[in-house]
């Protein structure tokens, strides 16, 4: 009984480490020449973004990433923007002037990435709480309804937050859901597509310029990975079976769009 216990009692002390991992020691400097480790941030709820001045998502993100400092830096929220190469700094001071980003910026490296996650994809925000603990990482624009659900109840003293959400009528639903998402170079349009959860659904996706982020369009959550010519309508067709967002791409790593499904 003795043996069973202590074993019990190891995979518990295993599990609650990997589910709650503290990272390795981040030091970096910021745009302003002042050292930036992940100690300071000791006792808030920290956001570490991943982004470049080239990547388009990631200039689409800065400006609510900036109000979310704003609204919840009272309830302990800091951020850090650590760019991802390459970057010159006068670019970056620029860029960081000109939106008037009011949270420090730091010139980061590929290993800086790498200390989080082996992907590719930016932007890429990592959820740290109070206690160092690396509690998330969301891949792609962080959109409201994941700050809600994965760093506001870190904010709140219980440590959780009750999610309201409104129920969707599904009484004079249509048989089929359909929509059609314009591929430009800025993205998509509209960026956030709408569905009823286990409705069929149609999605026509028209590539309108020969310059985007690329020529496919992938959602990984529904297995669909498909070529999209120029000037070409493409459908595609899918069932929504699970309630959430879904982040979908043009087939390079940085996301431009999601399905909210309901």
């Amino acid at each position: 009984m003795k043996t069973i216990s202590l074993t019990i009692f190891l995979l518990i002390a295993f599990l609650s480490a990997f589910a709650q991992a503290k990272p390795a020691e981040l030091a970096l400097k910021d745009i302003n020449g002042r050292s930036v480790t992940l100690s300071d941030y000791r006792g808030s709820v920290l956001l570490v973004n991943f982004w470049a001045t080239w990547c388009a998502p990631c200039r689409t993100e800065i400006p609510d990433l900036i109000k979310l400092q704003r609204q919840y830096r009272i309830q302990g929220l800091r951020i850090i923007g650590i760019t991802y190469p390459p970057e010159k700094l006068s670019e970056v001071r620029r860029f960081a002037r000109r939106l008037r980003i009011n949270y420090r910026v730091a010139l980061g490296t590929k290993a800086s990435k790498s200390l989080f996650t082996s992907s590719e994809t930016l932007p890429v925000t990592v959820v740290i709480d109070r206690n160092g603990n690396v509690r998330d990482l969301i891949e792609g624009i962080m959109y409201s309804d994941e700050f809600d659900q994965k760093v506001k109840p870190l904010l709140s003293n219980q440590g959780a937050t009750a999610l309201t959400r409104s129920q969707v009528q599904k009484r004079h639903a249509p048989k089929i859901q359909r929509a059609t998402i314009l591929v430009t170079a800025e993205g998509y349009r509209p960026l956030s597509i709408k569905l009823l959860r286990g409705i069929p659904a149609e999605l026509t996706f028209i590539r309108e310029v020969e310059a985007t982020c690329g020529r496919e369009i992938v959602i990984p959550d529904y297995g669909i990975n498909l070529p999209l010519p120029l000037n070409t309508s493409v459908v595609v067709s899918l069932t929504p079976n699970k309630s959430g967002r879904f982040k979908f791409t043009c087939g390079m790593n940085m996301f431009r769009g999601s399905l909210v499904v309901q």
